[in-house]
């Protein structure tokens, strides 16, 4: 080879990586990122356009919001538009990690979707989405770290529905605190805990099996689990459900007979951490908190399918009864 052509291959050289520095230039002016790409199984949440469109095929065009945390905020989501809002002045705590997930706030969305209960340094809050928030506080209220105070509507009214200091499932009466019922009386509850969707019945964790009581009992009611078990949730019919260990899957029962109806899996590559059912039955929202970014997925419960809408913690789903009118 010449000395000439090496010279011009040289040049050539120069020359594209001109072109390559001035293109990346041009991509950040932009606004693009030319960072490499995410790893495998830690990709961005999707453009609030794109997810809107993901989230309308999913559910039938159906309006809903996830309210969820990144410590020490709170976050709002619609999916009909993909856009997110802080809630305005709520802090919240929690973060990945044994130690610290059980301050995490563990919110819980009114049925009709307009407030939301949430959890903070010992205390109970109901809150809207501009950040009007009051402490919802009674003396049998155990807020300690871990428990999830959930909505519960029942006789016309509002509760949320939690454990008590003395082992027993509550409601206290979101319009006065003062007024508080025994829902289930058989004691032993270690801070899970919920309320079907029917009323009828109590999921509870005795910190030993997952439990199902009728709604008012004294009994301990029927275990529905077997091994390792925890993180007890209900639907918003007569179904409940709690997380066996590897977490890769919910195990569905039915309340009323405690029949084994399938298992919820985690999506391909994922973790199921702390399933919250919506206020509709077939849908549910977790998060995987594996990873630092706690990815959360909404899931179709009929079909198993799941959608990524992007990294939060203890994400709740409310989904409007109504499609939207195209």
């Amino acid at each position: 080879m010449t000395f000439k052509r090496v010279a011009r291959i040289c040049k050539d050289f120069r020359c594209a990586v001109t072109v390559l520095c001035l293109a990346g230039i041009c991509l950040v002016a932009a606004g693009c990122d030319p960072a490499p790409p995410a790893a495998a199984g830690e990709a961005a949440a999707p453009p609030g356009g794109v997810l809107a469109e993901r989230w309308a095929a999913f559910s039938g065009n159906r309006p809903a919001k996830v309210v969820y945390a990144r410590a020490p905020r709170l976050f709002c989501l619609d999916l009909a538009s993909g856009a997110e809002r802080e809630v305005p002045g709520v802090e919240v705590a929690g973060a990945p990690g044994r130690r610290l997930r059980g301050g995490s706030p563990r919110p819980s969305w009114a049925p009709d979707g307009g407030r939301f209960a949430y959890r903070f340094a010992g205390r109970v809050y109901v809150c809207d989405e501009d950040g009007r928030r009051r402490a919802i506080i009674h003396p049998r209220m155990d807020c300690s770290d871990e428990t999830r105070w959930s909505w519960h509507r029942r006789d016309g009214s509002d509760w949320l529905a939690g454990p008590s200091v003395e082992g027993q499932v509550i409601l206290v009466k979101v319009s006065d605190p003062a007024v508080v019922r025994t829902a289930f009386a058989g004691g032993r509850v270690a801070k899970h805990c919920e309320i079907t969707g029917s009323g009828r019945f109590v999921v509870y964790d005795d910190g030993v099996g997952i439990f199902v009581a009728l709604f008012g009992a004294t009994e301990r009611g029927r275990r529905i689990s077997r091994g390792q078990s925890c993180r007890p949730c209900a639907a918003a019919d007569d179904r409940a459900a709690w997380l066996p260990s590897p977490h890769d899957r919910y195990c569905i029962f039915d309340a009323a007979d405690g029949r084994f109806l399938g298992d919820l899996m985690a999506p391909p590559g994922e973790k199921i951490y702390r399933l919250n059912w919506s206020n509709l039955p077939d849908f549910a929202v977790h998060m995987d908190d594996t990873r630092t970014d706690a990815r959360m997925h909404a899931r179709r419960i009929a079909t198993g399918e799941s959608l990524f809408l992007g990294s939060g913690w203890d994400p709740d789903l409310w989904v409007s009864p109504s499609p939207r009118a195209r």
